[in-house]
């Protein structure tokens, strides 16, 4: 009770006079005095004190000069976050590597076991950052800016931090499936009319830990058994998974992200989607590496994604942000907020073995 009562009354955003009333209601008066003091002088320095931590980080950042951020964003929504960020901080190399999800795992194991670690920042799904956190491979970094992020975005750990949602949703190519037709919940993927002509994303494990979480583990192996049945297309990364749908190389894509298809709907593309029952809703998450080349950079950079700028640049990138206060990209997006019918994907358990699980119940080499 102390320490947060402590907290509220160094808040730059007030709540000195909060703190002041509850202690003269309860505590003696000297002791009032000296406490009433230390808190008026604290809620006073606060800010400065921010202030200048701030541009101490900038200035170690400005000598560090760059950052490397291993991440499964695709390249032209980092484009736009790089400009964003290359304008705030001109002196910074941003750097980044797009590495589909397991690959970014292989690559980062392989540095981690060399002691040639070349990455800052990580940004992967929730379960792969919970794997890199079981890995010890993460540092605890707490970001100023998170503070104004949706609930449950920040790891209470503190070793990764949200910066965008997502929704699994049926993506569908609107000139091969007219809507009526294509598949209304997770299980009409399972019917025999759908065999060989549904494609997934291969690299995460989506489908099981969202099943796990929604069914349990039992009824989790038996739909993904049934639905390996269906023969669907393993496809490698969201991106290059919503490009083929939109160029027809197959109808359908289940446990497909809602922001691919909106962006690709702006474009022309012929795409749509139905929302799940209920949606899978997935997080995408960042953290700093243990032992970065480019630690006061890669705190710079974490701060910046979180900002508001940030966040309104990756808005700009088709992404749905976490930051309270920033519109999504797309009306569809909002409304399916709006309906309120979501799960979150909770990971229970160890990430590898998750997707080793995954992998097998779909018959996805390794």
């Amino acid at each position: 009770m102390r320490q947060s009562l402590f907290h509220r009354a160094v808040d730059p955003n007030g709540h000195i006079d909060y703190c002041m009333a509850v202690i003269r209601k309860g505590w003696p008066m000297r002791l009032r005095n000296v406490i009433g003091a230390v808190i008026l002088i604290a809620g006073a320095l606060a800010p400065a004190a921010a202030r200048a931590q701030s541009q101490s980080l900038i200035e170690q950042a400005r000598k560090e000069g760059e950052v490397v951020f291993y991440s499964t964003m695709s390249v032209p929504v980092f484009e736009i976050l790089h400009k964003a960020a290359k304008e705030k901080y001109p002196f910074i190399n941003f750097q980044h590597v797009y590495l589909a999800s397991s690959r970014q795992a292989a690559r980062v194991m392989l540095e981690q076991r060399s002691g040639k670690v070349q990455a800052d920042v990580l940004g992967n799904s929730l379960e792969g950052m919970t794997f890199y956190r079981d890995q010890k491979i993460l540092v605890r970094y707490e970001s100023p800016e998170a503070k104004a992020l949706i609930d449950g975005s920040v790891d209470p750990d503190r070793f990764w931090v949200g910066i965008t949602t997502d929704f699994l949703i049926t993506a569908y190519n609107t000139r091969l499936v007219a809507r009526v037709k294509a598949p209304k919940n997770y299980d009409d993927y399972l019917s025999p009319e759908f065999k060989g002509q549904m494609a997934n994303n291969s690299s995460v494990p989506y489908p099981y830990t969202g099943m796990v979480s929604l069914r349990g583990a039992e009824q989790a192996r038996v739909f993904l058994k049934r639905l390996q049945q269906q023969d669907v297309r393993p496809v490698e990364g969201y991106t290059h998974t919503s490009n083929l749908l939109a160029a027809g190389e197959y109808p359908i894509v289940v446990f497909m992200q809602v922001s691919k298809v909106e962006e690709l709907k702006k474009k022309g593309a012929p795409v749509d989607f139905l929302p799940g029952a209920p949606t899978f809703a997935t997080l995408s998450t960042i953290g700093i590496v243990q032992n970065s080349p480019h630690p006061a950079a890669a705190k710079l950079f974490v701060d910046f994604i979180l900002s508001p700028e940030g966040q309104q640049a990756l808005v700009r990138g088709g992404k749905i942000p976490l930051r309270k206060n920033v519109k999504s990209p797309a009306k569809a997006i909002d409304d399916l907020i709006a309906g309120g019918n979501l799960h979150v994907v909770k990971l229970l358990g160890d990430y590898s073995e998750a997707m080793k699980t995954y992998q097998q119940l779909m018959g996805i080499k390794q």
